[in-house]
């Protein structure tokens, strides 16, 4: 095969859209933001939760960064934000799948994600 007819060929094939960076952002109810310094055994599950959640991200390549907060006051849904996770995902709905299996959501918070915005580098 020709190198022009491979280039061709290879601009023909649809192509999968690269994938992109989004956050997570925790939030949790004040009774699970005060289980973080809870040094007794619901404390201690609820790090566990919270880091074998963050080791199965870890281990699937999406989780590029993140860092738990200091909790603030709860905002107008009663909820407090409490940390992020940025993740590679190859689209919003799969970045929204993952978030979706956070802790926060599986119980009465939320993980909610934002798209972070491509632009180009300052120089």
């Amino acid at each position: 095969m020709t190198r022009l007819a491979l280039a061709a060929l290879l601009a023909a094939l649809p192509l999968a859209a690269p994938a992109a960076d989004f956050t997570i952002f925790i939030h949790e109810t004040p009774a699970d933001s005060a289980l973080r310094s809870d040094p007794g055994a619901a404390g201690q599950a609820y790090w566990a939760t919270w880091a074998a959640w963050s080791a199965d991200l870890a281990a699937s390549g999406a989780m590029t960064g993140g860092a738990p907060l200091v909790p603030g006051a709860p905002g107008p849904d009663g909820l407090i934000l409490g940390g992020y996770f940025v993740i590679r995902a190859d689209s919003p709905a799969d970045a929204a799948a993952l978030a979706a299996t956070a802790p926060s959501a599986l119980r009465c918070g939320s993980a909610t994600v934002a798209a972070h915005l491509d632009i180009m580098p300052m120089s």
